[in-house]
């Protein structure tokens, strides 16, 4: 998981900042109020503390996910029993809007759901007891992704029956919210990409990304993916010529066999030998090139 260095609320200091909190609604104008911090405790379905690197949330607005802000977002965190994010990072926040968080408590299973209306004003204290859950779904494994010759970026995960994905990007020197982009709109009642691929063609080819994903069984949102980053700039070599001789052939098969059962030497380009983009060389890369070569099969899709 990627981490940020947000601003710390503790326990102890939240409470001692209320009067302060008070005292600043008296004397400043409602017509000045914006809509800023939400914050709260965090407990267990027992009333106990759940320890730092237990909870995860992630939130969004005007009952859409097309932009998500998580607990490792910038102005948001999980610190000794206190959760906190800002409304004013939300790039459509305004009063009355509707508000959505989902916290889950990775060690035991717990969760919550937190949904209300952007209050006007500027400290919103919101405090969440944990609940024993019916479960949610694990996000997936085996979470990667890479640049493609096309200009694209693909990704993969390991599919799991009954579970779909939604999938967000931001550019990876951000460090706030993340962007729906199977369904940009963020339709929540669109529960995202039934696949295993997901391929991204709004890439600038330039840039490094960071994605998530969050899974979806039966309409319920689980606790999102590992964090991976990729860059976008189109790869050097060609997909499936392993042998980087510049064109692709039987002998590129023959390379492949060679590496992994013969002690041959390895591809200069170890993505160029995984021409059916699984991630890993195996033998099904030399059948996947047979089949492109003399079976009319699809093209290698390093």
């Amino acid at each position: 998981m990627t981490s940020n260095n947000p601003i710390i609320f503790k326990k102890n200091r939240i409470k001692s900042l209320l009067p302060i909190f008070a005292v600043l609604f008296l004397i400043i104008p409602q017509s000045a109020y914006s809509q800023g911090s939400i914050f709260g405790t965090v407990t267990n379905s027992d009333l106990s503390t759940p320890q730092n690197g237990q909870i995860m949330f992630y939130g969004y607005l005007d009952d859409t996910d097309e932009e998500i802000r998580l607990d490792n977002s910038i102005g948001a965190g999980y610190d000794a029993g206190n959760w906190f994010d800002d409304f004013q990072n939300y790039l459509t926040e305004a009063p009355g809007n509707p508000y959505d968080y989902h916290f889950f408590n990775i060690a035991n299973g717990e969760s919550a759901a937190l949904s209300k209306l952007i209050p006007n004003n500027s400290f919103q204290q919101e405090d969440i007891q944990l609940v024993e859950s019916v479960g949610w779904p694990s996000p997936p494994q085996e979470f990667t992704g890479a640049a493609l010759a096309d200009s694209t970026v693909r990704l993969g995960w390991q599919r799991t029956d009954g579970i779909t994905c939604r999938l967000y990007r931001r550019p990876a020197l951000s460090s706030g919210s993340f962007f729906r982009i199977d369904d940009p709109s963020g339709d929540l009642s669109n529960p995202g990409v039934t696949d295993s691929i997901f391929i991204d063609s709004m890439v600038d080819n330039i840039s490094e990304y960071t994605y998530l994903i969050i899974p979806i069984e039966n309409g319920i949102m689980g606790v999102y993916s590992d964090i991976i980053t990729i860059d976008s700039r189109p790869p050097t070599y060609l997909c499936g010529d392993a042998s980087n001789n510049g064109i692709i052939n039987i002998l590129d098969a023959t390379y492949i066999i060679n590496y992994l059962y013969k002690g041959g030497p390895a591809p200069d380009s170890p993505e160029s030998a995984d021409p059916d983009g699984s991630g890993t060389i195996n033998i099904l890369d030399v059948v996947y090139l047979i089949n492109f070569l003399y079976k009319g099969g699809p093209e290698p899709i390093c």
